[in-house]
């Protein structure tokens, strides 16, 4: 069954006394955060640069911004202006965190974790797992000579990679009660969003999300559209960052749905699908290379599918071009 409490909440999203109690530690925090940032922009610190042009998309607060999503649009925008990138991402609650691992041409590893497994399925490119993003980086560019240009997903605090291109996606939910962690969400204080090159608003106006036709499980090559679920009782699943987010775009579909939020990242056991086996049940694609070995016939998998407006994409693309070629 799902989880207590699973969904992002609590006193790190509000102001509470718990919070207003570690305040004094978010204020110490946050002065780390920013000697530690200057320290690297002294080169007291000293960031490592590759031979091919990075780009990193982040964020300042803990996960369920939507940056993944946001990463294979970037892909795809890249492949269509003639670049050929990889993707370094680390593989969070993986076996290949504190290693580097390889994934190319879609594929899969059940160690490489859900973000990674996810990223390969849509991406189909190259992809280095690993905390270590200057390793993973040089690994994949000594692998794929043919790549031009590599994309983070997230990484915006790892310093030790030079990077040549910022890209901060937020959602303003995931910056809670705005405070610098312990107190809040906050990984970097809201003034880091000053210093790099483009901050995307996910829920802006310049992002446009659907759902799109969905596929089944146990037999990938079914699929149907999710206006043919309305009129019959669903259960709906999610291990996400905002769990409400995925329910409330299957609601806006007309569907009746009976919601189970997991916690980001959970990883998923038979028990916990165990009692979903009368009604269809419509999962994120985030969970579902999580829950392959406990395929059935029932499970339905709703991907999201992200349109970039012209005007994001012309400011994408202006940036780069003004930050790789000068």
């Amino acid at each position: 069954m799902s989880q207590n409490n699973p969904v992002k909440g609590g006193w790190l999203w509000s102001i509470n006394p718990i919070s207003i109690a570690l305040w004094p530690l978010s204020l110490i925090f946050c002065m780390l955060v920013r000697v530690r940032y200057q320290l690297y922009k002294l080169n007291i610190l000293t960031s490592e640069k590759v031979s091919l042009p990075v780009i990193v998309v982040g964020n300042i607060s803990l996960g369920g911004n939507g940056k993944t999503p946001f990463v294979q649009s970037l892909l795809r925008l890249l492949t269509q202006q003639g670049y050929q990138a990889g993707i370094l991402t680390r593989g969070y609650k993986s076996d290949y965190e504190h290693q580097t691992t390889l994934l190319s041409g879609g594929d899969t590893s059940d160690r490489a974790g859900d973000e990674a497994n996810m990223l390969s399925e849509l991406c189909q490119c190259p992809i280095a797992v690993g905390a270590d993003r200057v390793k993973s980086a040089k690994q994949l560019i000594q692998q794929f000579p043919e790549l031009d240009c590599l994309i983070t997903d997230d990484g915006l605090q790892h310093y030790a990679l030079d990077r040549d291109v910022e890209i901060v996606v937020q959602r303003e939910q995931a910056c809670g009660n705005g405070f610098c962690l312990p107190a809040g969400p906050l990984r970097e204080p809201r003034s880091r969003l000053q210093t790099v090159d483009l901050v995307v608003e996910r829920d802006g106006d310049h992002i446009t999300e659907k759902l799109g036709r969905c596929w089944n499980l146990l037999e990938p090559e079914k699929s149907r559209e999710l206006i043919d679920f309305r009129g019959q009782p669903l259960d709906a699943l999610a291990g996400i960052g905002f769990p409400h987010l995925f329910f409330d775009a299957l609601r806006a579909q007309g569907l009746e749905i009976k919601p189970h939020p997991f916690a980001d990242h959970h990883i998923f056991s038979a028990v916990d699908i165990e009692p979903f086996q009368q009604s269809p049940l419509l999962v994120t694609h985030k969970d579902a290379v999580k829950l392959r070995a406990f395929a059935r016939d029932n499970i339905w998998v709703v991907p999201l599918e992200l349109t970039l407006s012209d005007a994001l994409q012309s400011r994408i693309i202006n940036t780069l071009e003004s930050k790789f070629h000068g």
